[in-house]
Parts: structure tokens; C-alpha cells; sequence
């Protein structure tokens, strides 16, 4: 149906999706360009998410008015509307390969865990723990200060949040309280 519409509405106007136009710029808005297209004399927007691969902050910079374009006509709606870009007349740039951050690289060079598994005596790790719990305690004996220093962290977080519940709920009590009261004196 819908391209039975396009091809209707584009033959009024001589276009198809596909076709390749000149256009001069008319107006800039935030999200687009509207343009008028010379073969036709119809008006047709190009998109901001159209005009570049790369990202476009400002169209201003992209594109200035009564500036003279080709676009590509990407879509005719069934209201006769033509959306252009101008991205597709062009070859999308090459990827180039992502290469890691050196910050990063010279921060997993210098990565020394605070924590390793007991070795034998070939220095190969043994898989002695069967599970978290022993793990966790061996960590604990190989790091008493910061096990002792989280344990005490949770124990405060705890209190707090208990403490904080407490108020929260005799405030929501005492306040549904004297709503009751003031029902029935009205």
C-alpha cells in the first residue's frame, strides 16, 4: 500500500526514492534542513541524522542558506512529504580500528592484585577453595584490616538504615494517626 502511495505521489512530482536531486538550502531549523528542489520546485528536509556520518552539533557548520546540494530522495510519505540525505550521495568513511586508551594499557601493566590464590611449589595456583565462603575467608586471613575495615563499614550502613526506617515509619504512623482524628471531629 505504501508504495503504491509513493509511486502515485511521485508521479506527480517526478521523483522516486532513489533519485539523486539538486537542491538549494532555504531554511535551518535544530533538526534539519528544509530545501526547495530545483527539477520540481518542491520543498523536501533533510534531516539532521542525514546530513554527515559523523556527528552534526550545529548545521550551521554543515550547511549555510542558499547553499546549492545534491541528496538522495530517501522517502516520499503520503502526504507528498520528500525527506533528502545527503550522507547517502557520499562513500561511508572507512573504519579505522579502535586502539585501547594509553592510560589504560599503563594502568593494566601496573595492575598488581591485592590477592592471589596460594600457589604450590611448581609456583602453579591451586584450586584449593570449592566455593565463595572459603575464598572469602582467605581473603580475610590474608587481609585482616580490610575485611575488618568493610565489616565495620556495613555494620554502620546498617544501623543508619535501620535508624532512618524507624523515623520514616513512626512519622507515616503519626501522620495517619491524626488524619483519622480530624475525620471524625469534621
Amino acid at each position: 500500500m505504501e508504495t503504491a502511495n509513493n509511486t502515485e505521489l511521485s508521479a506527480g512530482l517526478n521523483l522516486n526514492t532513489g533519485d539523486i536531486v539538486d537542491c538549494t538550502v532555504e531554511q535551518i531549523m535544530p533538526y534539519g534542513a528544509f530545501v526547495r528542489i530545483s527539477e520540481n520546485g518542491r520543498k523536501g528536509m533533510i534531516h539532521i541524522s542525514e546530513l554527515s556520518y559523523n556527528f552534526v552539533k550545529d548545521i550551521n557548520e554543515v550547511l549555510k542558506i542558499q547553499d546549492k546540494v545534491k541528496a538522495k530522495v530517501i522517502k516520499i510519505d503520503e502526504r507528498g512529504r520528500i525527506d533528502l540525505s545527503l550522507k547517502q550521495t557520499k562513500e561511508p568513511p572507512a573504519q579505522q580500528p579502535r586502539t585501547p586508551r594509553p592510560a589504560m594499557q599503563a594502568k593494566r601493566e601496573n595492575f598488581k592484585p591485592k590477592f592471589t590464590r596460594p600457589q604450590n611449589e611448581a609456583g602453579e595456583n591451586k584450586n584449593e577453595f570449592r566455593d565463595y565462603h572459603e575464598f572469602r575467608a582467605a581473603y580475610r586471613e590474608a587481609n585482616p584490616e580490610e575485611a575488618d575495615s568493610f565489616e565495620k563499614k556495613m555494620a554502620s550502613f546498617l544501623k543508619t538504615s535501620e535508624a532512618k526506617i524507624t523515623d520514616l515509619n513512626s512519622r507515616a504512623s503519626a501522620r495517619s494517626g491524626r488524619s483519622t482524628r480530624r475525620r471524625r471531629n469534621d
